[in-house]
């Protein structure tokens, strides 16, 4: 999926216009479904989650966790995602993260790619503890798949998902020394 710059810098808080993100964000109101086995969210990060930080990636959302642009169909303005091979049960911010790590692969900037995230209804009210948890998880995960099979593609996610940490992290600290008069 790539976006256009217009797109990642438009405001999060903005009325839906009927774009392509409507298709995405309504994938967020979608409950996986109970009768079919879907690996839960849980157990994808527990590897790699810091301590004490598993119970934030909980949920019962369908998730698609997989945005590569080959994955994500364009047709008469309403975005399709094809390829479930990693659906996930867990909580609804997953996504846009997961798909902010794309937009980075895509050439955008880490900051841009989290402000876009905030355009999907679960992201902005997400306790940033939760952020940190998945970004730090997520560089985890994409530093091993690097160190496993070091192709170009896969070391280039790994540094974009070091960077997406580092700006979750950076967003979630309170500003030290910052006083009020």
């Amino acid at each position: 999926m790539t976006a256009c710059a217009e797109d990642l810098h438009g405001d999060p808080a903005a009325e839906d216009d009927g774009g392509e993100d409507d298709e995405l964000s309504e994938l967020q109101r979608i409950t996986a479904p109970a009768d079919i086995e879907i690996k839960d969210a849980v157990d994808r990060w527990a590897d790699y989650a810091a301590p004490g930080t598993l119970q934030h990636f909980s949920g019962n959302t369908l998730l698609h966790t997989d945005f590569a642009p080959h994955n994500v169909l364009i047709a008469d303005g309403h975005a399709r995602l094809i390829d479930w091979a990693w659906p996930k049960r867990g909580a609804a911010w997953i996504d846009p993260g997961a798909l902010a790590l794309r937009l980075m692969d895509a050439g955008h900037p880490a900051e841009d790619a989290i402000m876009f995230a905030g355009r999907f209804p679960s992201w902005p009210n997400t306790d940033p503890e939760a952020l940190t948890a998945f970004g730090s998880a997520s560089a985890a995960l994409w530093r091993e798949i690097a160190e496993a099979d070091p192709t170009p593609w896969k070391q280039g996610m790994a540094k974009r998902a070091a960077a997406c940490r580092i700006v979750l992290l950076r967003r979630s600290t309170p500003t030290v020394g910052s006083t009020s008069s």
